[in-house]
């Protein structure tokens, strides 16, 4: 998906977003800020798998940097648009359509990479948890009721609780964390959280410094 539509109501969110993407011309665009800032903290480039990726605009930043990604979302117009783009710049790169919230599975792992932007789905992090390498990294950011700030999402559900990402990665290594710092440019707050995955046999105290206690 990646981007904000509020899915709050009643509509079919393949049918939402189906009419959301074929609204565009073409995919692509510029990567989230939180991405670029974990940019230096990713491991070197391997399997990278982008969560409700929409028309691709992440996906295929990495793809340029020699990430073999894979993207995943609901609907098959922002796909499409995803597969043209790929096509036009000469990079492999796979996408398949899922519906998470019909059955939340992932395509087959582990990952060096998985990237979360704006989707939030809390069924989902246990797979997500696994889908990731030991050593691997997992970048995840959306929005929160942390901050005083107005709008955001309709529905609560689709909203982080502050404190909500670090008890999901307690245990793995916190590389960056921010929530209520700022304002989400359609309303509401955000969190976000970049956090590697502890090496087999190994643990970290998952805190980042400077991080709220």
């Amino acid at each position: 998906m990646d981007d904000f539509c509020d899915t709050g109501d009643m509509e079919n969110p393949r049918e939402k977003w189906n009419r959301h993407w074929g609204e565009r011309a073409e995919g692509g665009g510029e990567p989230d800020l939180w991405l670029l800032r974990a940019l230096p903290l990713l491991p070197s480039p391997g399997k990278a798998l982008d969560i409700a990726c929409g028309a691709g605009r992440n996906a295929l930043f990495l793809a340029e940097r020699g990430w073999a990604v894979t993207g995943i979302d609901i609907s098959e117009e922002g796909l499409a648009l995803l597969d043209a783009e790929a096509g036009r710049r000469g990079l492999p790169l796979n996408t398949e359509r899922i519906d998470l919230e019909a059955e939340p599975l992932l395509p087959s792992g582990p990952f060096d990479l998985v990237l979360l932007l704006f989707y939030l789905q809390r069924n989902l992090f246990p797979a997500i948890l696994s889908s990731v390498r030991p050593g691997g990294v997992a970048v995840v950011r959306t929005f929160s009721t942390a901050g005083d700030f107005p709008g955001g999402p309709g529905n609560p559900d689709f909203s982080l609780r502050p404190g909500e990402l670090l008890q999901i990665f307690a245990g793995w290594e916190v590389l960056m964390h921010e929530e209520g710092v700022e304002p989400a440019k359609r309303g509401g707050g955000l969190a976000g959280i970049v956090a590697r995955r502890p090496p087999l046999g190994r643990g970290f105290g998952g805190r980042a410094p400077g991080s709220e206690p």
